[in-house]
């Protein structure tokens, strides 16, 4: 949202990131950046069979600060999110006791559930406000695959409203075995590898991840001396009460969402210089991003590069959209357009500017979509600050 009188500017100060990759940012860019493929034959811990899944890492370690004695005792999900958020303040320069202030908050989306798998019984968002000391509101939103999205989304309008000085937004996903296999039998998840976009489309590989970003009043930001990472320019949430609950909206609400984080932003399409797409190799998910930039962008449909996290770390659900987040502040720190990795050939009339190999790029402005099962769609504006804003 553009400042003026009144207005509070969201800012971003800190990232963190779990992937398949492992623990952190570098990992996680680096396998994006190379455009190598995710995915591997796993069995989770509570089955006996294998599936084809981005899963963590097998040496995988949770963050040093988190202490031993409570490690054991948190589930994979958990784990995640504490070391993806512990992470993303260390970033801000902010200590895990920062938390305790009425003017601090956290905003969680919740993690993907297969039907009938019983809900969390302590929501990640709780678990890491308590190991954060958080005092502000703490709250958890759903949205499926739109989840984490929402989250950062309720952060921005937390700062606008001065409801909080600094929170901490993101959400994590683990994988059970009831999960992948309702994604199986609803025919979402691929039996190869995932090529979003490409004409070889054939399902999604799903992932665990966890990604949250520290989301600040920008005057705060500098009065603290914090680096500014981004500038949160634009935020745009719409429902499409059409959509059935393991359905996604097609490409006139997927360009809705994009329309009203640009207008929010007061940005036209020829400013983004970069689309961090939610596509994962759903043929619906794929057509309804690729039709829903091209009548949202129109003739700049052709210019504004297109990538997406998925097919190199998997598709992780509900922290799918701050994987992506994460994505779009790297690429934007590193002045470079990621390539999708295994984009080979685009679907007849789904021609856009799509990146193949890793380039050199000016990128101020990047438009981040998501695309939520049952009807719940956020997209997000972030703008490079224009100087290096260290107070």
């Amino acid at each position: 949202m553009t400042s003026d009188a009144g207005t509070r500017q969201a800012v971003v100060t800190g990232v963190g990131v779990v992937s398949t990759r492992g623990s952190g940012v570098d990992p996680f860019w680096g396998a994006i950046a190379a455009g190598e493929p995710a995915g591997r034959m796993w069995t989770p811990d509570d089955s006996e069979r294998s599936f084809l899944a981005a899963a963590l890492p097998d040496d995988y370690r949770a963050h040093p600060e988190i202490p031993r004695n409570l490690a054991h005792f948190l589930d994979r999900g958990s784990l995640l999110a504490l070391d993806a958020a512990l992470q993303a303040i260390a970033a801000a320069g902010l200590g895990t006791g920062a938390g305790d202030s009425r003017r601090f908050g956290l905003t969680d989306g919740l993690a993907y559930r297969a039907p009938g798998q019983p809900t969390l019984f302590v929501p990640y968002g709780q678990l890491v406000a308590r190991a954060l000391g958080v005092r502000g509101p703490v709250t958890c939103t759903g949205g499926n695959e739109s989840a984490g999205m929402t989250a950062i989304a309720t952060a921005v309008n937390m700062v606008h409203r001065n409801q909080v000085d600094v929170v901490v937004a993101g959400a994590a996903q683990a994988l059970q075995s009831n999960v992948l296999e309702q994604l199986r039998s609803q025919g979402m998840s691929t039996m190869d590898l995932a090529r979003p976009f490409d004409e070889r489309h054939t399902g999604m590989m799903p992932a665990e991840g966890a990604a949250y970003i520290v989301i600040e009043d920008e005057g705060t930001a500098r009065e603290r001396g914090a680096t500014i990472l981004a500038n949160i320019a634009g935020v745009g949430e719409v429902f499409d009460p059409g959509v059935e609950p393991l359905d996604v909206s097609d490409a006139p609400d997927a360009g809705r969402a994009m329309q009203a984080a640009l207008a929010d932003a007061s940005f036209l399409q020829n400013q983004v210089d970069l689309i961090v797409s939610c596509a994962d190799g759903r043929e619906r998910i794929d057509f309804a991003e690729g039709y829903g930039i091209k009548r949202t962008f129109g003739r700049h449909a052709y210019y504004a590069g297109v990538t997406t996290a998925a097919a190199s770390a998997g598709h992780a659900l509900g922290a799918s959209g701050p994987l992506s987040v994460a994505l779009a502040l790297e690429a934007m720190r590193q002045q470079q357009a990621p390539p999708i990795a295994g984009f080979e050939q685009h679907e007849e009339d789904l021609d856009l500017a799509y990146i193949r190999e890793l380039r050199a790029e000016h990128i101020d402005c990047v438009l981040v979509t998501s695309l939520g099962m049952g009807g719940t769609n956020v997209s997000l504006v972030l703008q490079k600050p224009e100087t290096d804003q260290r107070a």
